[in-house]
């Protein structure tokens, strides 16, 4: 394989956006020569794009991408998605853009209608219907995920797909789904696009991909200013703080001594329990609180001036966070590292503390150096400002530790989550995958990826006995278990332990928990650990799971079953379910289908009912008996939980899905299930006796405005119809859309 043109961006290059002008400055690989060249005028490369001069980075890809594949690492807000769309321009048929999340894929899609129009269609499997309509259109914008599953189900659309752009191409050391979409493409021999912020062992996927272009840029949009200072610099905001709270002290401080007027600040923290800490003394020294969903109480509400952005957050929170932020209405954030790698937020000025500490004799720290990289990333607002700051302020060790570490960031081996994936997860997948696409020949399709040269011959053999001894190969093919994992893409380790949980003494949803593989649920704990129940709570839920043993508490199946069995409603704190509990509608389809795939291939039997109580129960948070009140239309989790404790405390019977709301308020049309009510939000919820009414009368109206509907959520009836029958339950009204589960 011929060796890749590898150009190299200076820093030196010059771009200004009023006047447009600018130099570009590089030199390759072929001579080393430094060269300097003007940026090309968009019009003559694409009247559709909307400015006068292409920068340096992209005059540079139109130069030099003759075809083929391409690797592009520049630091972010460089313009890679227009380097995206110059790629995507030379082909006639459908394209791909792929990214981890569903808020950057839906930010891209928004973006690429300025040059598509209406021939972009988005692809993250929160809808179900996406399964069932055609795609028509000439760029598709995708998760990961979803991309991943429609080659594995080799989806019609994938037929037309001539070309892929993998963005945040660096996710692939924590995302094994994206070294099997690369493979795929290498397979089929389409041309891809590999765009990253901070990329090490550009040489090794370079090579893996084999790349044709190759460009590595040190040139920012807006120049950045390091400031490397020792946390101790600053002393703490009040007196009399230790520990963590010491930590949180000096952060404050130095966030205020820091910031200059006017400025949009982010302080990245290396842990959330330390973010919490800053925003909990931030209410104490009387500055405004934008979150609402918070591990403490705030007594009174003032105007926000600063807001903390973690995954564990609830998703309406962080979005209002998001817009406040991007609007200029909020001039903190304090965030973890899940924001340097979301949605685009630019600030002026980006604050890291980095805590070092040391591990096997060696000096380590969180976040690390690429980590660093992403963050800074975040600062300089082009168009606005002409410079972005950053302050690193080291803990634990010197200033020249980290300036050390820095220097050396892109030099570390590249690595990919098969390679570090000690549970043997992923391998398994991909040698089921294997044995898919080239049966005898398996072989062949390790070869394309990248990690099984890492991986000896003995642990693969290993692996492939494990899956022949549990039923998962078939001579050189899968079984009908093998493919049914690979269709669904639950790994046979954990559809392995949802066959071990099926056969003990568990609730439903601690059952089937495995099947939600890709979940974590482990933001819940933080926001009620400090109350005084929480112990007593706990309690209760470990005692559930005592069958199943270590596994339900490694997994946190144990934060999940917390909050479907509702306890989260004495927690007045719990304003919305916090990170991943606030967004499972769509996982709960997901697992909807799942369920109907399990019951059709025999390997474990669930009623109509059960399966429908089950999703209804993950989607609000709510025991499955108690599920079919969720699924009125305004009710949600808080509310759902609130009526569960007042229909036990009067020994009422639940009723069942996709009953009639006029037969629940006739159920609870005596006083004392409304008064009961009132007792109980003005006892769980701490609201004064004003407040429990106005409460009580929003829910009275809710269940009014619902009295000719039925107890059943409409997506997710819609989408077991579809389940089952296809895309005729598109056609069925909502009544015959019930009659399937009677």
């Amino acid at each position: 394989m011929a060796e890749a043109l590898t150009a190299y961006l200076l820093k030196e290059s010059l771009y200004s956006v009023n006047p447009p002008s600018g130099e570009l400055l590089y030199f390759t690989n072929q001579d080393n020569e430094v060269r300097s060249e003007k940026l090309l005028r968009a019009v003559e490369v694409d009247p559709k794009i909307p400015y006068p001069l292409l920068n340096p980075l992209q005059t540079l890809f139109h130069r030099l991408y003759k075809g083929g594949n391409a690797l592009v690492a520049s630091p972010t807000s460089s313009g890679k998605s227009l380097i995206a769309y110059l790629f995507m321009k030379n082909f006639e048929g459908r394209v791909v853009y792929t990214a981890p999340t569903k808020a950057l894929v839906k930010e891209k899609a928004v973006e690429f209608r300025n040059y598509y129009g209406k021939s972009v269609e988005l692809r993250t499997g929160d809808s179900v219907l996406e399964s069932y309509k055609e795609v028509k259109a000439k760029l598709v914008v995708s998760t990961y995920e979803h991309l991943a599953y429609a080659y594995r189900n080799s989806a019609e659309w994938l037929q037309e797909v001539e070309a892929v752009v993998i963005d945040e191409v660096h996710q692939i050391s924590k995302r094994w789904m994206l070294e099997e979409i690369i493979t795929a493409c290498k397979r089929k021999r389409l041309p891809m696009l590999c765009l990253s912020a901070t990329l090490p062992g550009l040489e090794e996927l370079s090579e893996w991909i084999g790349a044709s272009v190759v460009i590595e840029s040190a040139w920012r949009p807006v120049p950045l200013y390091r400031e490397v200072i020792s946390l101790t610099q600053f002393k703490p905001i009040r007196k009399g703080l230790e520990g963590e709270d010491l930590t949180a002290g000096r952060l404050l401080s130095a966030l205020f001594s820091l910031r200059k007027q006017g400025e949009q600040v982010i302080l990245f923290v290396p842990k959330k329990s330390l973010g919490w800490k800053v925003l909990e003394l931030a209410k104490e020294e009387k500055i405004g609180i934008m979150n609402q969903t918070l591990p403490f109480e705030v007594e009174e509400e003032r105007e926000p001036e600063i807001a903390f952005h973690n995954a564990d957050i609830p998703k309406e929170e962080r979005e209002e966070i998001e817009k406040a932020f991007r609007r200029g209405e909020l001039q903190t954030l304090i965030a973890t590292q899940t924001l340097a790698y979301g949605v685009n937020l630019p600030a002026d000025r980006v604050i890291i503390l980095t805590k070092f500490f040391r591990r096997d004799g060696r000096l380590k720290s969180i976040p690390d150096s690429l980590d660093i990289l992403q963050m800074e990333g975040r600062a300089g607002r082009l168009g606005i400002r002409e410079e972005g700051y950053s302050n690193l302020l080291v803990y634990g060790a010197r200033d020249k530790d980290l300036q050390r570490e820095l220097d050396t960031a892109l030099e570390k081996p590249f690595t990919t989550a098969v390679m570090e994936d000690s549970g043997d997860t992923a391998l398994s997948f991909f040698l089921l995958l294997a044995h898919m696409y080239e049966g005898e020949n398996y072989e062949d399709y390790l070869k394309n990826t990248y990690s099984f040269k890492k991986v000896s011959k003995e642990k693969i053999n290993r692996i492939e006995k494990f899956l022949r001894t549990h039923g998962y190969l078939e001579g050189y093919s899968p079984s009908q278990k093998g493919l049914f994992c690979i269709r669904t893409g639950i790994p046979p380790l954990s559809f392995e332990e949802f066959l071990r949980r099926r056969g003990l003494s568990l609730d439903p949803i601690s059952t089937i928990r495995p099947l939600l593989h890709m979940k974590k649920f482990d933001g819940l704990y933080s926001f009620l650990k400090s109350a005084e129940s929480f112990l007593e709570d706990l309690k209760v839920i470990r005692g559930m799971l005592l069958p199943c043993g270590e596994e339900c508490f490694k997994d946190n199946t144990d934060q999940l079953l917390f909050y479907v069995e509702g306890l989260t409603v004495r927690y007045p704190n719990i304003k919305n379910p916090p990170g991943e509990f606030s967004y499972l509608g769509t996982d709960a389809l997901h697992l909807l289908r799942t369920l109907i795939g399990i019951n059709r291939h025999g390997f474990y039997r669930f009623s109509s009912i059960e399966m429908l109580q089950i999703a209804h129960a993950l989607k609000y948070g709510i025991k499955p008996e108690y599920s079919s009140i969720a699924g009125i239309k305004g009710i949600g989790h808080i509310r759902a939980n609130m009526i569960k404790e007042v229909l036990k405390e009067l020994n009422l019977e639940p009723l069942q899905i996709g009953v009639p709301v006029e037969n629940f308020l006739e159920m609870v049309k005596g006083e004392d299930f409304w008064e009961l009510l009132l007792e109980k939000l003005a006892k769980y919820r701490k609201l004064s006796q004003d407040r429990a009414k106005e409460e009580l009368q929003r829910i009275r109206k809710t269940f009014q405005n619902n009295r000719r509907g039925y107890m059943v959520d409409d997506k997710i009836i819609l989408a077991y119809n579809l389940f089952l029958e296809g895309a005729v339950a598109l056609k069925k009204t909502k009544r015959e859309l019930i009659e399937v589960i009677r």
